[in-house]
């Protein structure tokens, strides 16, 4: 199915935003899944974070999905959760870190820079 709009979600960067509702999936009628943009609200953030608040609205990245779709290759995978991390309005990640793996489905050319910064690709 796929993240729809008040989709609750975990960030799984260091920004600071802990749980996020989408507002909206970005060039897409239906749901999103891994490597679309999205509009989030951050409903928890950690109170000392200077990067974010609680109430702001950000871009985010889907980074992890409980039920990936097929792969090309016939293989099936499941992560623990779903999760995205934040953007600046250039594309750029908003944390320094990514807690956790990334899936390989991401654009290589559009986000290279997450998969620099992430621990493992799967």
């Amino acid at each position: 199915m796929g993240i729809q709009m008040m989709s609750r979600m975990k960030v799984c960067d260091n920004s600071g935003a802990k749980i996020v509702q989408v507002i909206q999936v970005l060039g897409k009628k239906r749901g999103g899944t891994v490597g679309d943009v999205i509009v989030v609200s951050i409903k928890s953030a950690d109170p000392d974070s200077k990067k974010v608040k609680k109430g702001e609205v950000h871009r985010g990245l889907i980074v992890r999905h409980k039920t990936e779709p097929k792969r090309p290759d016939g293989t099936y995978l499941r992560t623990s959760d779903t999760s995205c991390i934040l953007l600046q309005p250039n594309g750029q990640p908003l944390g320094t870190r990514i807690r956790g793996v990334v899936s390989a489905s991401l654009d290589r050319q559009r986000f290279m820079k997450v998969f620099s910064m992430c621990r493992a690709v799967i």
